[in-house]
């Protein structure tokens, strides 16, 4: 995928009367969200949702189970850089494999504040400032950055489009096939990975890079909401 990432993206598509009624009505409601989240947080904008969830297949087929999800969220460290949309990747050019694994990998700390062109040039969007589970979910918090123009664009999209958007793992690792006992591993069932083949990852070598703003979550659920709760970070 891509960076760039404008507000209409995640509009909604309507039809009638009814359905545009529908849509204004939850477009009011999430901008209702978006401010009171704001009013907790001294106007910052802290975004929170499902990231994953374990043992459940994903869009593109990939099956997480709890033992990997407790090693990656135990591994690691946060606060931490997002950016918007995963940067491309080519697995067979390891300078591309490189790229994908160090961007946006850079920690935040209270003594050494990160440069804005330097963050610009990540298309950094956020900082993912929580990481947990919640039963079977896992829960992400994030906070956008009001200095990058990604991060304005993700603002934009609650503030001036009503939207949502998603979350998502970068992550690396092996895969190991295997097969669906309820549909095999050619079947077209979306819920479970569509025509993809379903791949359990592996935890001996699955490292959680960070978590991105994208705008097609492979986890059908991933998409973030104002957070509001007040945030102390």
């Amino acid at each position: 995928m891509g960076s760039g990432v404008s507000s209409d993206s995640f509009e909604r598509a309507t039809g009638g009367e009814g359905q545009k009624r529908a849509d204004a009505t939850q477009n009011h409601e999430r901008y209702q969200r978006f401010v009171l989240s704001l009013k907790r947080n001294a106007n910052r904008l802290f975004l929170s949702g499902e990231v994953a969830r374990v043992n459940e297949v994903t869009r593109n087929g990939r099956i997480f189970s709890t033992s990997v999800m407790e090693k990656a969220i135990r591994d690691i460290r946060l606060p931490i850089y997002g950016r918007l949309e995963h940067p491309e990747c080519d697995v067979n050019d390891p300078e591309s494999v490189k790229r994908y694994k160090e961007r946006c990998r850079y920690l935040e700390s209270s003594s050494v504040a990160m440069d804005e062109d330097v963050l610009d040039g990540m298309h950094a969007s956020h900082v993912v400032r929580d990481l947990y589970f919640n039963g079977n979910a896992v829960i992400v918090l994030v906070e956008i950055l009001e200095c990058t123009e990604a991060g304005r664009k993700v603002r934009d999209v609650y503030e001036k489009a009503g939207g949502l958007v998603g979350a998502s793992m970068r992550a690396w690792s092996s895969t190991e096939e295997v097969l669906d006992v309820d549909r095999g591993c050619n079947g077209s069932d979306s819920s479970k990975g569509g025509d993809n083949p379903i791949r359990v990852v592996c935890e001996d070598d699955f490292e959680l890079i960070t978590i991105d703003l994208v705008a097609k979550p492979s986890h059908a659920l991933a998409y973030l909401q104002p957070h509001l709760g007040k945030v102390t970070a």
